[in-house]
């Protein structure tokens, strides 16, 4: 998930009509928009990852938000191709995915005792929670939850419950975080111009 931000046309006419200082001009555009995508990079981190449009549990997507230059006039603000969270990067925009189990009738949603205070899954799966807690694993019956007891007078312990899909909607941080950031990148482009014109 990626917002490009590029300096159009108009750009380019401007640098042509100030011939000599175009070249100083561009770079400094270029420095400016390197340090704009940055600034807009962790607004959306700041400001709509941690605990407000998408709250973060293992803290990796957050991490993978950046800002970073493909030229003088274009550079972009999201996550790099190919990174360790490629699989749900897509939760940065605004699009609605239903999720259905691969394999068998139901997904098996993680509650409770399964999870960790900050709500990251303990166990990967039933199996591998069954052989961490050395407990069968059973369905409460009536219902779509599993748990385990301890001994026969034990009190059920909910961990997982089965559901035949999620709805999982996107946040639309991404767009939210840089379009905010607006005002303030363009003042960070400017102060850029203006050190190279002696303005600064």
């Amino acid at each position: 998930m990626q917002i490009q931000l590029e300096l159009g046309p108009e750009f380019q006419k401007t640098l042509a009509e100030l011939s000599g200082l175009g070249d100083a001009v561009s770079r400094a555009c270029g420095i400016g928009l390197g340090k704009a995508v940055k600034f807009a990079a962790n607004n959306v981190i700041k400001n709509y990852l941690t605990g407000q449009a998408l709250k973060t549990r293992s803290g990796m997507l957050k991490k993978a938000v950046d800002g970073w230059p493909v030229s003088d006039t274009e550079a972009i603000v999201g996550v790099q191709p190919n990174s360790a969270v490629d699989k749900y990067a897509w939760l940065l925009g605004d699009e609605q995915k239903t999720i259905t189990p691969v394999k068998g009738n139901a997904l098996t949603i993680p509650i409770d005792e399964a999870l960790t205070g900050a709500g990251v899954a303990k166990y990967q799966s039933v199996m591998q929670a069954k052989q961490m807690l050395g407990v069968d694993i059973f369905r409460l019956p009536g219902t779509n939850v599993l748990g385990y007891k301890v001994g026969k007078k034990g009190k059920f312990r909910a961990l997982f419950i089965l559901v035949k899909s999620v709805l999982v909607q996107g946040s639309g941080a991404l767009a939210d975080g840089v379009l905010e950031s607006t005002d303030n990148m363009t003042s960070i482009i400017q102060e850029e111009i203006d050190k190279e014109m002696g303005n600064g």
